[in-house]
């Protein structure tokens, strides 16, 4: 044989085994085993609880927080110990400062979108931000 027709057999042949090995499998394929589900046993039906009767009563009787209607202390509508502060707390500083910044970004939107002062919403909303408890 000559070299050319050798070498193209050469590299027919190395091609056709990886493609051959692609169709057959490495291995032969085995059967895999039977899935094994289980399933845990369903108990035994259990007799129904019996009456034990009525309760004894204690050779004492009742107590009285029993026997009587209603809460067991009685409660106490009293305020707080200490007088109310005249300056707002913190927390509601922070709230008025919310809803003013609330208030000052709607009227900020109606602005944008060229509502006139003379508008409903626009008057109510800066009525608002005048009023001294919302400063």
């Amino acid at each position: 044989m000559k070299w050319p027709i050798a070498s193209l057999l050469l590299v027919s042949l190395c091609a056709a085994v990886p493609a051959g090995a692609q169709t057959k499998g490495r291995f032969p394929v085995l059967p895999e085993p039977p899935l094994t589900v289980y399933r845990a046993p369903t108990p035994a039906p259990l007799a129904p609880p019996t009456n034990p009767g009525p309760a004894v009563a204690p050779p004492s009787g009742l107590s009285p927080l029993l026997a009587q209607p209603g809460p067991a202390f009685p409660r106490g509508l009293r305020g707080p110990s200490y007088p109310a502060s005249p300056n707002p707390a913190p927390v509601d500083q922070q709230k008025i400062q919310g809803y003013r910044n609330d208030l000052l970004g709607q009227r900020w939107q109606l602005e944008r979108q060229g509502v006139s002062p003379d508008n409903q919403r626009y008057r109510e909303i800066q009525q608002q931000l005048n009023q001294p408890s919302s400063r």
